[in-house]
Protein backbone atom coordinates (compact mmCIF):
# COMPACT_ATOMS: atom_id res chain seq x y z
CA UNK A 1 0.00 0.00 0.00
CA UNK A 2 1.24 3.43 -0.90
CA UNK A 3 2.37 5.91 1.76
CA UNK A 4 -0.84 7.24 3.30
CA UNK A 5 0.82 10.55 4.06
CA UNK A 6 2.16 11.46 0.62
CA UNK A 7 -0.32 14.33 0.31
CA UNK A 8 0.09 15.63 3.85
CA UNK A 9 2.06 18.82 4.50
CA UNK A 10 5.82 18.48 4.93
CA UNK A 11 5.75 19.27 8.63
CA UNK A 12 3.39 16.39 9.35
CA UNK A 13 5.46 14.11 7.17
CA UNK A 14 8.42 14.75 9.44
CA UNK A 15 6.79 14.03 12.77
CA UNK A 16 6.76 10.80 14.73
CA UNK A 17 3.21 9.84 13.77
CA UNK A 18 4.14 9.77 10.11
CA UNK A 19 7.22 7.70 10.80
CA UNK A 20 5.13 5.18 12.71
CA UNK A 21 2.55 4.75 9.93
CA UNK A 22 5.18 4.68 7.19
CA UNK A 23 6.80 1.76 8.94
CA UNK A 24 3.76 -0.18 10.15
CA UNK A 25 0.72 1.13 8.29
CA UNK A 26 0.57 -1.42 5.49
CA UNK A 27 0.89 -4.32 7.92
CA UNK A 28 -1.79 -2.93 10.24
CA UNK A 29 -4.23 -2.45 7.40
CA UNK A 30 -3.35 -5.87 5.99
CA UNK A 31 -4.14 -7.59 9.29
CA UNK A 32 -7.36 -5.62 9.61
CA UNK A 33 -8.43 -6.71 6.12
CA UNK A 34 -7.82 -10.36 6.98
CA UNK A 35 -9.80 -10.08 10.22
CA UNK A 36 -12.75 -8.35 8.59
CA UNK A 37 -12.77 -10.61 5.55
CA UNK A 38 -12.56 -13.64 7.82
CA UNK A 39 -15.57 -12.40 9.76
CA UNK A 40 -17.54 -12.02 6.55
CA UNK A 41 -16.59 -15.50 5.40
CA UNK A 42 -17.58 -17.04 8.72
CA UNK A 43 -20.97 -15.32 8.77
CA UNK A 44 -21.70 -16.32 5.20
CA UNK A 45 -20.85 -19.94 5.81
CA UNK A 46 -22.88 -20.18 9.03
CA UNK A 47 -25.83 -18.47 7.36
CA UNK A 48 -25.99 -21.21 4.78
CA UNK A 49 -26.86 -24.88 5.32
CA UNK A 50 -23.48 -26.51 4.82
CA UNK A 51 -25.11 -29.92 4.55
CA UNK A 52 -26.76 -28.92 1.31
CA UNK A 53 -24.47 -30.08 -1.49
CA UNK A 54 -25.97 -28.08 -4.30
CA UNK A 55 -24.32 -27.32 -7.61
CA UNK A 56 -23.59 -23.76 -6.43
CA UNK A 57 -21.95 -24.91 -3.22
CA UNK A 58 -19.78 -27.30 -5.21
CA UNK A 59 -18.89 -24.53 -7.66
CA UNK A 60 -17.96 -22.22 -4.81
CA UNK A 61 -15.85 -24.91 -3.15
CA UNK A 62 -14.01 -25.58 -6.41
CA UNK A 63 -13.32 -21.89 -6.97
CA UNK A 64 -12.14 -21.50 -3.39
CA UNK A 65 -9.76 -24.43 -3.83
CA UNK A 66 -8.29 -22.80 -6.92
CA UNK A 67 -7.91 -19.48 -5.12
CA UNK A 68 -6.38 -20.81 -1.92
CA UNK A 69 -3.97 -23.09 -3.75
CA UNK A 70 -3.12 -20.33 -6.25
CA UNK A 71 -3.41 -23.00 -8.93
CA UNK A 72 -5.32 -20.76 -11.33
CA UNK A 73 -6.28 -17.35 -9.95
CA UNK A 74 -7.68 -16.19 -13.28
CA UNK A 75 -10.05 -19.18 -13.46
CA UNK A 76 -10.99 -18.73 -9.79
CA UNK A 77 -11.74 -15.05 -10.40
CA UNK A 78 -13.97 -15.90 -13.37
CA UNK A 79 -15.78 -18.58 -11.35
CA UNK A 80 -16.32 -16.28 -8.37
CA UNK A 81 -17.63 -13.58 -10.70
CA UNK A 82 -20.18 -16.02 -12.14
CA UNK A 83 -21.27 -17.24 -8.69
CA UNK A 84 -21.53 -13.64 -7.47
CA UNK A 85 -24.24 -12.98 -10.04
CA UNK A 86 -26.66 -15.15 -8.04
CA UNK A 87 -28.85 -14.18 -5.10
CA UNK A 88 -28.02 -16.60 -2.29
CA UNK A 89 -25.45 -16.55 0.51
CA UNK A 90 -22.80 -17.98 -1.78
CA UNK A 91 -23.17 -15.03 -4.15
CA UNK A 92 -22.28 -12.63 -1.34
CA UNK A 93 -19.24 -14.59 -0.26
CA UNK A 94 -18.18 -15.07 -3.88
CA UNK A 95 -18.35 -11.30 -4.33
CA UNK A 96 -15.96 -10.84 -1.42
CA UNK A 97 -13.58 -13.41 -2.88
CA UNK A 98 -13.81 -11.78 -6.30
CA UNK A 99 -12.84 -8.42 -4.78
CA UNK A 100 -10.02 -10.00 -2.76
CA UNK A 101 -8.49 -11.57 -5.86
CA UNK A 102 -8.79 -8.32 -7.78
CA UNK A 103 -7.00 -6.47 -4.97
CA UNK A 104 -4.29 -9.13 -4.83
CA UNK A 105 -3.79 -8.68 -8.58
CA UNK A 106 -3.37 -4.93 -7.96
CA UNK A 107 -6.61 -4.19 -9.76
CA UNK A 108 -7.55 -1.93 -6.88
CA UNK A 109 -10.16 0.16 -8.68
CA UNK A 110 -12.03 -2.97 -9.75
CA UNK A 111 -11.81 -4.40 -6.24
CA UNK A 112 -13.16 -1.18 -4.76
CA UNK A 113 -16.02 -1.24 -7.26
CA UNK A 114 -16.84 -4.81 -6.22
CA UNK A 115 -16.88 -3.93 -2.51
CA UNK A 116 -18.96 -0.83 -3.20
CA UNK A 117 -21.42 -2.96 -5.15
CA UNK A 118 -21.83 -5.29 -2.17
CA UNK A 119 -22.26 -2.37 0.21
CA UNK A 120 -24.96 -0.66 -1.82
CA UNK A 121 -26.83 -3.64 -3.23
CA UNK A 122 -30.43 -3.81 -2.09
CA UNK A 123 -31.03 -6.63 0.35
CA UNK A 124 -27.40 -6.95 1.46
CA UNK A 125 -27.13 -7.95 5.11
CA UNK A 126 -26.09 -5.01 7.28
CA UNK A 127 -22.98 -6.80 8.53
CA UNK A 128 -21.88 -7.66 5.00
CA UNK A 129 -22.50 -4.08 3.89
CA UNK A 130 -20.37 -2.77 6.75
CA UNK A 131 -17.55 -5.18 5.95
CA UNK A 132 -17.61 -4.21 2.28
CA UNK A 133 -17.55 -0.51 3.17
CA UNK A 134 -14.57 -0.97 5.47
CA UNK A 135 -12.62 -2.95 2.89
CA UNK A 136 -13.35 -0.33 0.25
CA UNK A 137 -12.27 2.47 2.57
CA UNK A 138 -9.11 0.67 3.64
CA UNK A 139 -7.99 0.46 0.04
CA UNK A 140 -8.62 4.17 -0.50
CA UNK A 141 -7.26 5.42 2.81
CA UNK A 142 -4.09 6.95 1.34
CA UNK A 143 -5.52 8.69 -1.72
CA UNK A 144 -9.32 8.49 -1.75
CA UNK A 145 -11.60 11.48 -1.41
CA UNK A 146 -11.50 12.31 2.29
CA UNK A 147 -15.00 13.77 2.62
CA UNK A 148 -16.58 10.86 0.76
CA UNK A 149 -14.75 8.31 2.91
CA UNK A 150 -15.70 10.14 6.11
CA UNK A 151 -19.35 10.17 5.07
CA UNK A 152 -19.27 6.40 4.63
CA UNK A 153 -17.27 5.62 7.76
CA UNK A 154 -18.96 7.91 10.28
CA UNK A 155 -22.20 5.86 10.45
CA UNK A 156 -20.13 2.74 11.14
CA UNK A 157 -18.28 4.55 13.94
CA UNK A 158 -21.46 5.38 15.85
CA UNK A 159 -22.16 3.68 19.23
CA UNK A 160 -23.43 0.13 19.04
CA UNK A 161 -22.07 -0.64 15.57
CA UNK A 162 -20.18 -3.92 15.30
CA UNK A 163 -17.17 -2.48 13.49
CA UNK A 164 -17.09 0.86 15.31
CA UNK A 165 -13.42 0.56 16.47
CA UNK A 166 -12.13 -0.19 12.97
CA UNK A 167 -14.18 2.62 11.44
CA UNK A 168 -12.97 5.03 14.14
CA UNK A 169 -9.35 4.08 13.51
CA UNK A 170 -9.77 4.79 9.80
CA UNK A 171 -11.39 8.14 10.59
CA UNK A 172 -8.39 9.01 12.73
CA UNK A 173 -6.06 8.23 9.82
CA UNK A 174 -8.16 10.47 7.57
CA UNK A 175 -7.86 13.23 10.16
CA UNK A 176 -4.08 12.91 9.91
CA UNK A 177 -4.33 13.19 6.13
CA UNK A 178 -6.14 16.50 6.71
CA UNK A 179 -3.37 17.55 9.12
CA UNK A 180 -6.05 17.70 11.85
CA UNK A 181 -3.92 16.33 14.65
CA UNK A 182 -6.36 17.37 17.36
CA UNK A 183 -9.22 15.32 15.91
CA UNK A 184 -6.88 12.40 15.28
CA UNK A 185 -5.67 12.56 18.87
CA UNK A 186 -9.26 12.65 20.19
CA UNK A 187 -10.27 9.65 18.10
CA UNK A 188 -7.21 7.65 19.09
CA UNK A 189 -7.83 8.55 22.74
CA UNK A 190 -11.42 7.32 22.51
CA UNK A 191 -10.13 4.02 21.15
CA UNK A 192 -7.39 3.72 23.75
CA UNK A 193 -9.94 4.24 26.55
CA UNK A 194 -12.53 1.89 25.07
CA UNK A 195 -12.36 -1.41 26.94
CA UNK A 196 -14.71 -3.02 24.42
CA UNK A 197 -12.35 -2.33 21.49
CA UNK A 198 -10.03 -5.11 20.31
CA UNK A 199 -6.70 -5.17 22.13
CA UNK A 200 -4.73 -4.59 18.94
CA UNK A 201 -6.65 -1.45 18.05
CA UNK A 202 -6.32 -0.10 21.59
CA UNK A 203 -2.57 -0.74 21.54
CA UNK A 204 -2.12 1.02 18.20
CA UNK A 205 -4.22 3.94 19.42
CA UNK A 206 -2.02 4.29 22.50
CA UNK A 207 1.09 4.30 20.33
CA UNK A 208 -0.38 6.95 18.07
CA UNK A 209 -1.31 9.16 21.02
CA UNK A 210 2.33 9.08 22.12
CA UNK A 211 3.52 9.75 18.57
CA UNK A 212 1.20 12.75 18.24
CA UNK A 213 2.44 14.48 21.38
CA UNK A 214 3.99 17.84 20.61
Amino acid sequence: MADIFQEVDDDLKRDKATAFWKRYGRYIIGVAVLIVAGTAAYQAWTAYDLQQRSARSDAYAAALTLATSQADDAKALADFSEIASGSDSYSVLASFEEARLLAAAEKTDEAIAAWDRIATERGTDEAFGAVATLLSAMHQIDDGDIQSLKARLEPLASPGKAFRPTATELLAILALRENDKQTARELFTSLSDDLSAPAGIRARATQMIEALKD
